[in-house]
Formats: C-alpha cells, structure tokens, sequence
C-alpha cells in the first residue's frame, strides 16, 4: 500500500507549535504532546503525521477484507480476530472507561458488541478509535462505510465526535 504525503515545509508551521498541538487547549487538561526525555511521556502513535487521504485508504483496506488495489495485506481471519471482543467480562469497568457502554476491546479498537446500548448510534460490529487531540474514525462493515474526522480540539473531541455520528447515520438512506 503506498502512502502520499502532502509535501510542506515544517518550518511553515513551526516545529515547537507541531509538536505541543495539543498544549494550546486551555479546556484539554493537557500539557502538550511531550516526549520520552525528562519530564515528558511516551506516546504510542502521538505526533505521527499523514493526511486524510492516507487515513481513508487504510480505512478502505479494512472496509475491503484487508486488501486493497489488487494486494493483501491483512487476512481476513486476522482481521476478523482483530475486531473481536478480547475484553469479556474479565475486565470491570471504572471511571474512566474509554469504550462506553456496548463496546468491547478488540486489538486496537473499540468494538461495538451489543446494539442498543451505545450513547450513538452504529451497528454490531463497527469499530472505531481516536487521539488526544480529536482526529477519530471509525468503520462500520455492515453499511459498508468508513469516516475518517481530523480534527485538533482535545476539550471539544467527544462532543464532536458523538455529533459526527449521528449526522452520518441520521443521513443514510434505507
């Protein structure tokens, strides 16, 4: 699968303001993108750079079985496994579950288990992820669609998010 990358200049930007996106949030509660050195934090995918166009093939691979153009890359066993429940009820739930009610952990994604219970709506089986900073997808194999939504706001992200959904699905036709 290849990957496009806007071509710009990070000067254009400022190197300091690309890195800290997330510290000019005053409502995030957070300090800034940090890093591994002193004082800061790991971050698995924080501070990755593409553009929505390489978010959507990907999204696309996945809606296709893990193929794309003619070329696989991800079996649809393994795919399948990984937008399974590997939570159970092994895990209780705290404050400060990401999932919500009705989804599930599967590997790297939440995954909706159970129909009816979610505050948005969405299908058995759709799966779905986001970061700090308010870019969010999801993927709903059922309706055979993908939404990709790049957004940088930490403090508004789940508000947003819960209204893109219900405009996407309020907009589909029988």
């Amino acid at each position: 699968m290849s990957y496009r990358l806007a071509s710009f200049r990070l000067a254009t930007f400022g190197a300091l303001a690309l890195l800290s996106a997330c510290g000019g949030d005053p409502g995030a509660g957070m300090s800034g993108a940090g890093g591994s050195g002193a004082g800061g934090s790991s971050s698995g995918g924080g501070g990755m750079i593409g553009t929505a166009t390489d978010y959507a093939r990907f999204l696309q691979m996945l809606i296709n079985g893990g193929s794309i153009d003619g070329r696989r890359y991800i079996g649809p066993r393994t795919l399948a496994y990984m937008t399974s429940d590997h939570m159970g009820d092994a895990v209780r739930r705290g404050p400060y579950d990401l999932l919500g009610p009705g989804y599930k952990f599967g590997l790297g994604f939440g995954v909706r288990t159970d129909s009816g219970l979610a505050a948005y709506p969405g299908s058995t089986g759709d799966y779905y992820w986001g970061g700090a900073g308010g870019t969010y997808f999801w993927v709903d194999p059922k309706e055979k669609m993908y939404v990709v939504y790049m957004m940088q706001s930490p403090s508004k992200r789940v508000q947003y998010r819960t209204l893109l959904r219900d405009m996407v699905y309020a907009a589909i036709a029988e």
